[in-house]
């Protein structure tokens, strides 16, 4: 059954020069179990500037599959010590881009949890930034 749910997506990013940015989107999405994976699916916003992106989320014990379809489109696998090229579409352009996988944290339950990434991303096979994607996953029921 999918339910209504409030998620939290904070991004980090780090450049060479230990210079920081975080974006957080709070947003209402839904939350799922089909074939004993968790699905989180999410509308982006102005706010990560990819509004008119639908963004769903395969979650795996070991591994999570980011999937934007609309305005920006990308598929990409987290999996520790896996690297994953792939093409990220933007009505902008197409580039090239591969994350490096150092932690792929899952503590999720039909009740919500939360999902924690640490990457390395590439643009051309060259380090643009270490990245950190948190990910929460509350009920909408905790807020009535």
């Amino acid at each position: 059954m999918k339910k209504d749910v409030l998620v939290r997506v904070k991004g980090t990013q780090t450049n060479d020069l230990g210079e920081t940015d975080t974006i957080e989107l709070i947003t209402e999405g839904r939350f799922f179990i089909r074939d004993q994976h968790y699905y989180i699916l999410y509308n982006e916003t102005s706010l990560s500037g990819m509004e008119g992106t639908t963004t769903a989320l395969k979650v795996e014990p070991q591994r999570v599959t980011l999937n934007r379809m609309g305005t920006a489109e990308q598929k990409t696998t987290f999996e520790a010590g896996i690297l994953n090229a792939f093409f990220y579409v933007t009505p902008y352009g197409t580039m090239k881009i591969a994350v490096l996988p150092s932690k792929v944290q899952v503590d999720l339950t039909e009740r919500g949890g939360s999902i924690n990434l640490e990457y390395e991303l590439q643009i051309d096979q060259e380090k643009i930034s270490d990245n950190q994607l948190e990910i929460t996953v509350e009920y909408l029921e905790n807020y009535a």
